[in-house]
């Protein structure tokens, strides 16, 4: 597959970049690491006229930042995978994200692949639209002129599907840091290290005196988006610690599908064998967390 000539321009603020997108509509496209919009390129399932590098961009609104305040984690959206997944402020206040970061593909593509390209993609096999869901993240998204919020399971609407306006780019990522008896585990299932996961799942667990009083549960790659498991999470309220495993059930309000991959038999299998061991480790972490 030949990639059809594009027209290249470099955006040096985010703002221009959404000036550019508003100037060149549908034909335009954002790259900041390459690795969501180039592969799509070279298979020729996208097909831009001009592509917007936001690599170099300045620093805007914390664009490249990770910082903590007010019990809250914000990561900027041109923050790396791999500096989210060794940064210690990040380790501490939300560790969820750097587990969730250090699965992503292999060096290379965690090297140059931002937080920001991950979420925008929204692919439903990828690790960090998983991780903020599961944490309750919001969104910041600017188009330069405004910003607004929007949470994370609202954001990911569908197979690489968002509500972000054309001319709009996300900004950063605001996330609830941890507090005191809280557990959390990141768990996949892959083929080969670095492949997409046919199957994934994410747990936060916060217990007091070996009971649990708070679960978030959620799983990615056996529906078109990340999923939060209702029904898990309102079984295992009140559970004790050696209960846990055994009331995670059926994993229901998934629809997994059969490709070249899996079935979607195996999927739902995973689905529910990854659910218990992301429970069982969280509520681990959470049984030795400072209280």
């Amino acid at each position: 597959m030949f990639t059809r000539p594009f027209r290249y321009e470099r955006a040096e603020r985010l703002a221009e970049a959404s000036d550019l997108l508003r100037q060149h509509g549908e034909d335009a496209k954002v790259i900041a690491g390459g690795q969501s919009l180039m592969p799509l390129i070279n298979l020729g399932l996208a097909a831009p006229q001009v592509v917007i590098d936001i690599s170099r961009a300045e620093q805007s609104g914390g664009s490249r930042a990770i910082g903590s305040d007010d019990g809250y984690l914000t990561v900027g959206a041109l923050v790396t995978h791999a500096r989210l997944a060794a940064d210690p402020m990040a380790g501490q206040a939300q560790p969820l994200l750097g587990a969730a970061a250090a699965r992503i593909g292999n060096s290379r593509v965690r090297n140059r692949g931002t937080l920001g390209g991950s979420l925008a993609h929204s692919d439903p096999a990828a690790e960090l639209p998983l991780a903020m869901v599961t944490v309750g993240a919001e969104y910041e998204v600017s188009n330069g002129n405004r910003a607004r919020s929007v949470r994370a399971e609202e954001f990911h609407l569908g197979f690489l599907t968002t509500p972000l306006e054309a001319d709009e780019l996300i900004v950063s990522a605001r996330v609830p840091s941890l507090g005191p008896g809280w557990g959390w585990a990141f768990e996949e299932f892959s083929r080969r290290d670095g492949d997409f996961a046919l199957a994934a799942a994410a747990a936060l667990i916060r217990s007091s005196a070996g009971v649990i009083v708070e679960a978030r549960v959620a799983v990615g790659g056996v529906s078109d988006r990340p999923v939060r498991l209702a029904d898990v999470e309102i079984a295992l309220s009140g559970a004790t610690m050696r209960e846990a495993a055994d009331r995670v059930g059926a994993v229901r309000g998934i629809s997994p599908v059969s490709d070249t991959g899996a079935s979607a038999a195996y999927r739902a299998h995973l689905a529910r064998v990854l659910v218990r061991r992301a429970v069982t480790e969280a509520c681990r972490r959470s049984e030795t967390a400072d209280v």
